[in-house]
């Protein structure tokens, strides 16, 4: 049995990242926004520098509502918690717990690194993504 996260990113246009996630019988496929933050830089993040009894969260922005996932490691555990909001600035209501996953390194933070492997190598007009990668000082 497949007890691995898939996630694909697609061609980014007009600041709008196509997103397919995939747990079992559980799918989620938005479009998330570059606007507010980098879920790009924040999936690097997390599958770069994510230790021990942390948290950190990725936010996919779809301009109001917004989809949360949450991933904490304990040793060679990982959990990864995904919510949902009708509105990211709405600081009174919880945003609604849609699914926990748990899992070791290969079945939740491999499959993040495949899809910035595979991002990587799309082709795209950097216009309709804005991503500075360079560490310039």
């Amino acid at each position: 049995m497949n007890n691995k996260i898939s996630i694909s990113l697609g061609t980014p246009e007009h600041g709008w990242l196509p997103v397919v996630f995939r747990y079992k019988d559980f799918q989620i496929d938005f479009d998330a926004s570059n606007v507010l933050n980098d879920p790009i830089e924040e999936l690097m993040d997390v599958t770069m520098k994510l230790q021990d009894n942390e948290v950190k969260r990725i936010t996919w922005w779809l301009e109001a509502p917004a989809y949360f996932f949450d991933i904490t490691k304990n040793k060679n555990n990982f959990r990864l918690s995904i919510s949902y909001s009708d509105d990211l600035f709405d600081k009174v209501t919880e945003p609604q717990l849609l699914h926990t996953i748990k899992g070791s390194e290969d079945e939740i933070i491999e499959p993040l690194r495949l899809a910035l492997k595979h991002f990587e190598m799309l082709t795209y007009e950097k216009r309709h993504w804005y991503v500075d990668n360079d560490e310039e000082e």
